[in-house]
């Protein structure tokens, strides 16, 4: 079709533009303006669709020294507080610790007697082969007869000490300490075998040789001008008191020791000694002594000890 030479043609103008209306998106719904938005706790309110508003900055001011302190000093105190007190006497930190390190056994008690027995048995016994080899008869008589003089004296402590120590009460375990002692050969390890850790350290002794010598030297006292110094002494406790140990691991007791000369006893004590001190209960649930010393420091009670 020719071309309109005039130009184009209104009525088709009008036609296109109505069929390219029709290819055209819907226009998008008028937005609904939408309620005020109240700010609770204001007087006033904002429009939704206002611009949020712009923060202002503050200028910086740098802290004092004071209001640095304080953060530090919080968080000091509060460190303190969530850490263990390390400032606590050492009689208290030690009250977690085992009131018994070595309790008392058999083996504990005869261990070094019998290896002492065994050693001289082979000794003695080697011996007398020697000469019984060389023909020296009568040598070897007298070597057998010395040999079983030294083994007695070596199991006499096994003889003294065949009744187990039963200490289910303070009083008991006080009691077989001072048996120990009234022999003629005292049995010093049972004694220090009956002792806790704080029994086995003092301002006298701090070993098991010291103990020894401790107790020797306060029987030789104890013997001066009284009694011979062959004569075994007797250690009687009389007159303890305390409060039931039942369900306890630790009691505080008052007593006193008398102390007689064997075969002597209607002339009354020698010597007496009021006590007092402490008991704890080992890892056995038997009873031991926290002093194993005889009328050497005045009585403390476990409260004031603490203190």
């Amino acid at each position: 079709m020719a071309e309109n030479p005039t130009g184009p043609d209104p009525d088709e103008a009008t036609k296109h533009a109505a069929a390219e209306w029709l290819f055209r998106d819907d226009p998008p719904a008028a937005r609904r303006p939408e309620p005020p938005t109240v700010t609770p706790g204001g007087e006033g309110f904002d429009l939704a669709d206002s611009p949020a508003p712009t923060p202002t900055r503050r200028p910086h001011v740098p802290p004092s020294p004071a209001s640095e302190r304080e953060p530090a000093a919080e968080s000091a105190h509060a460190a303190r507080a969530a850490a263990p007190r390390a400032d606590r006497p050492a009689a208290r930190r030690l009250d977690s610790a085992p009131a018994v390190d070595t309790p008392w056994s058999r083996w504990a008690e005869w261990g070094p007697t019998i290896a002492a027995m065994a050693a001289w048995s082979v000794v003695a016994w080697t011996l007398i082969i020697l000469l019984l080899s060389s023909e020296l008869y009568g040598a070897a008589l007298a070597m057998f007869a010395i040999g079983s003089v030294v083994g007695l004296a070596l199991f006499y402590p096994i003889v003294v000490t065949l009744e187990r120590p039963t200490r289910m009460t303070p009083e008991q375990a006080l009691r077989d300490y001072y048996q120990a002692l009234s022999h003629h050969l005292p049995h010093y390890r049972r004694m220090w075998l009956l002792l806790s850790n704080a029994g086995r350290t003092s301002s006298r002794f701090a070993s098991y040789e010291g103990f020894k010598r401790y107790w020797k030297e306060r029987l030789a006292g104890l013997r001066e001008g009284k009694a011979k110094g062959s004569t075994p002494l007797t250690f009687v406790v009389s007159g303890f008191k305390s409060e039931k140990s039942g369900g306890k691991t630790e009691i505080d007791a008052t007593w006193t020791v008398e102390v007689f000369v064997r075969g002597r006893r209607e002339e009354g004590p020698i010597a007496t000694f009021p006590g007092a001190g402490t008991f704890a209960k080992g890892p056995d649930r038997m009873w031991y002594i926290d002093d194993g010393t005889l009328g050497d420091r005045p009585p403390a009670r476990r409260e004031e000890a603490a203190e």
